[in-house]
């Protein structure tokens, strides 16, 4: 008869795999930060397998899993948040300046971003032209910079506009593809802003909310895969200028 601690399975995240090729500088800080929070949520799961090992001695390990165990998934979602938010603003702050300067799509969203800050201004068109053609237009890079990295990254259309910031096709880096990470952002929002507590609908105590292993690993799963997307396709980008 096979033992409780066979029936467990373990939790684990899809390899990274090598960096992108001949990565430039510009894209080796955001490929390192993803590889540090890759490594951060396998070992949170590494963490919910022993503690399920240690729960499941004499006893039937497919029953439900204790708070300590669940709090494990919702650190797991808050984790690969962490690592998203902190990888892409890496990437935009290292690659963009280049991007802007040699790549036409991310110069021409660059240019809209000027145009809108002076919408509404008396600048004559000429004077537009000097701020944003090719030239000493460090300052405003930065600012732009700065206006996609205001605010934490945990929206699916957050995502659209850092890929469009960096120059990506959309044809790479499909609108679908990126709208399949709802259920992920929706789910760290409840953990980060809410504790995953629930509100019982009449007399009760305020409960939690669960979380099924399956669901959590394929949603840090396919949020850090889609970041190593951003990461090789501006690394090509950016050997192409």
């Amino acid at each position: 008869m096979a033992s409780s601690s066979s029936k467990i399975i373990k939790l684990e995240l899809t390899a990274l795999g090598s960096r992108p090729r001949s990565c430039p500088p510009e894209a080796q800080g955001a490929w390192n930060y993803l590889v540090g929070a890759h490594a951060s949520v396998s070992g949170l799961f590494d963490t919910l397998h022993v503690l399920r090992l240690k729960s499941a001695e004499g006893s039937d390990p497919r029953g439900r899993l204790s708070h300590d165990q669940t709090d494990q998934l919702r650190a797991a979602l808050v984790f690969s948040s962490s690592g998203l938010d902190a990888c892409l603003r890496r990437l935009l702050r290292d690659a963009l300046p280049v991007l802007v300067n040699g790549n036409n799509d991310a110069e021409g969203k660059f240019k809209a971003f000027v145009n809108e800050q002076l919408n509404g201004t008396k600048a004559p068109k000429h004077i537009r032209s000097a701020l944003i053609d090719r030239g000493p237009r460090s300052r405003l890079i930065e600012s732009y910079v700065d206006a996609l990295t205001g605010s934490s990254l945990q929206q699916v259309s957050d995502l659209r506009k850092v890929r469009d910031a960096l120059g990506i096709a959309p044809a790479d880096i499909p609108n679908a593809v990126i709208e399949k990470l709802g259920p992920f952002f929706a789910a760290r929002n409840e953990v980060a802003h809410e504790l995953d507590l629930v509100e019982p609908s009449g007399r009760g105590t305020t409960t939690r909310r669960g979380r099924k292993m399956a669901d959590v690993r394929d949603q840090c799963d396919e949020v850090l895969l889609q970041v190593r997307e951003f990461v090789r396709h501006s690394a090509k980008l950016i050997r192409q200028c």
